[in-house]
């Protein structure tokens, strides 16, 4: 999972991220001010809670309705889906915090935890370290800042999306699970039309 993008799997397929909370801040700021002009407790005032509650619900239901359709899509693709083990805690005290709950990926995960293993499907959370810096192709580390989007290395010459190498990495980390081992499943394959997708952070 990603600012950039919401998702991104190892095929090289990718989900844009909505921001329905961005797109909407002009109304909440509006909603915002309209409330700081009322006095607390009249009539037009429980009114203008109201509306500010009424427009974080929709943009709350909104980012739900995208999750929801958006692991239902992921599962009929994959048997397994494979992600990065995230403190999104931790994260969302970082100077991403609006970007990161803006995408709501704590929810986004355990919607897809719960819908797959209703579906007697597989979710795998893996060590995230390293997963856009080591080179998916060789295993080499190659460090890069954030800002830098494509991964290029220099031991092997390999050349592709950054976000798209971190879901490969990701997939080889999650092919030694157990699940995928009793599936036969390798690291590099795109044979089977159900195999393991995987999930960057970016």
């Amino acid at each position: 999972m990603g600012l950039k993008n919401f998702l991104v799997t190892s095929e090289g397929e990718s989900v844009p991220i909505p921001q329905y909370y961005r797109s909407s801040q002009k109304r909440l700021k509006t909603l915002q001010k309209r409330l700081s002009r009322k006095k607390k407790g009249s009539k037009r005032w429980l009114k203008s809670v109201k509306s500010v509650a009424k427009q974080h619900k929709k943009v709350a239901d909104k980012r739900k309705d995208f999750h929801f359709k958006t692991v239902n899509e992921l599962l009929l693709k994959a048997e397994v889906i494979a992600h990065e083990n995230l403190n999104i805690k931790g994260l969302a005290k970082t100077r991403l915090s609006k970007s990161i709950n803006d995408a709501g990926w704590g929810q986004f995960l355990t919607i897809l935890t719960v819908k797959a293993e209703n579906a007697g499907q597989k979710t795998i959370a893996v060590n995230p370290k390293n997963t856009s810096q080591d080179c998916s192709n060789c295993g080499e580390k190659v460090p890069k800042e954030l800002s830098i989007r494509t991964h290029s290395c220099p031991h092997c010459g390999v050349i592709i999306d950054r976000d798209v190498n971190a879901a490969i990495n990701i997939k080889n980390r999650a092919a030694g699970h157990p699940v995928l081992k009793a599936r036969g499943v390798r690291c590099n394959s795109r044979t089977a039309k159900r195999e393991a997708h995987t999930i960057p952070q970016g």
